[in-house]
C-alpha cells in the first residue's frame, strides 16, 4: 500500500514539473514570407516610357566660301549681301535647274545663294520650286578676275559696295551679324602744283613736286589707303592728303580707296600732271 502510494506521488510530482516546464517554453510564432508585388513580365514595378516625339528640322545652310547672295539666280540680278563662312541662315525655297537656295537675310527679306559652296541641314524636301523674279540688265562677258555669271560662279568679290555681310559673331548657332562693307569715295580732287628751278643755258627743271588729294568721306570706312600709278603708297584716316616730292612733270594716276575689318573697297581715280 505504502510503495503503492510512493509511486503515485512521485508520478504527480513529475507530471507537475512537466507542466511547468511547457508554461515557461518561449511562444512560437508562423514566419511569414511578403512576397513582393511584381508587375508584368516579373518587374518589381511598371515603367512607362515616354512616347518619342519627332520634330520637323528648319533648313539652314552654311557656305565653304565668301558667296554672293543676289536678287535673282545670276550676275544680273543686284547683290543684296555677302554670306560669309561661319554663318547661319534659314532657308526658305530652292531652284534647282541652276542650284540655287532661297534664304533669309537679316532684314527680313529673302535673296537667292549659289548653292557650289553651300551645306545645307535639315529636311529640303517640302521647300518650295521658286520661280526666279524677273531679269536685271542683260549679262556682260567678264574677265579672270571678275565674278563669273552665275552658272559659274557667284562667288563674292571685293569689289562689291553698299552690300550686306553676314558673318558669325561667335554666339549661338544661327545668329547673324550685319555689317556694312565699305564703299569707294564718291569723288577725288587732285591740285598740283609744280616749282621749276633754271640754270643758264639750261632749260627749267622741275625742283618741287605738290599734289593735294581731298576726296569724299565714306561713313563705315576705317581709313583709307592711297595710291599712284597703281600702286599703294600711303594710308590715312583723313580725307586729304599732300604728296610732296620731286617727281615726274608728267601724268600722274592717282587712286583712293576705303577699308574696313571686313575688307577694302574699289578704287575711285583721277590723273594729274604738272601745268
Amino acid at each position: 500500500m505504502k510503495s503503492f502510494l510512493g509511486r503515485n506521488l512521485a508520478l504527480a510530482i513529475i507530471a507537475l514539473v512537466l507542466a511547468g516546464l511547457a508554461c515557461n517554453l518561449p511562444e512560437q510564432k508562423s514566419a511569414t514570407t511578403a512576397t513582393p508585388t511584381t508587375g508584368t513580365e516579373g518587374t518589381s514595378a511598371a515603367t512607362q516610357t515616354p512616347a518619342s516625339t519627332t520634330t520637323s528640322s528648319t533648313p539652314t545652310v552654311t557656305v565653304s566660301a565668301a558667296t554672293n547672295c543676289r536678287t535673282g539666280p545670276g550676275t544680273n540680278y543686284d547683290l543684296v549681301l555677302i554670306f560669309q563662312p561661319g554663318a547661319t541662315a534659314e532657308v526658305v525655297g530652292k531652284y534647282t535647274p541652276t542650284n540655287y537656295w532661297i534664304i533669309k537675310t537679316p532684314t527680313g527679306g529673302t535673296c537667292w545663294l549659289w548653292g557650289a559652296y553651300a551645306t545645307v541641314q535639315g529636311d529640303t524636301s517640302s521647300l518650295a520650286e521658286i520661280e526666279p523674279p524677273a531679269s536685271g540688265p542683260p549679262e556682260v562677258a567678264q574677265n579672270s578676275t571678275n565674278t563669273p555669271k552665275a552658272s559659274k560662279a557667284p562667288k563674292a568679290t571685293a569689289t562689291a559696295t553698299n552690300s550686306f555681310v553676314l558673318q558669325n559673331p561667335g554666339l549661338n548657332q544661327g545668329n547673324i551679324l550685319k555689317a556694312l562693307f565699305p564703299s569707294a569715295p564718291s569723288s577725288l580732287s587732285v591740285t598740283t602744283t609744280c616749282t621749276y628751278k633754271t640754270i643758264f643755258p639750261l632749260p627749267p627743271q622741275l625742283s618741287v613736286r605738290t599734289d593735294h588729294l581731298s576726296w569724299s568721306a565714306v561713313s563705315n570706312a576705317t581709313g583709307y589707303y592711297v595710291y599712284e600709278n597703281g600702286s599703294k603708297i600711303s594710308s590715312t584716316i583723313g580725307t586729304s592728303i599732300n604728296l610732296i616730292g620731286a617727281k615726274s612733270s608728267g601724268n600722274i594716276s592717282f587712286g583712293v580707296a576705303s577699308y574696313n575689318s571686313l575688307g577694302t573697297s574699289s578704287t575711285t581715280s583721277k590723273n594729274s600732271t604738272c601745268p
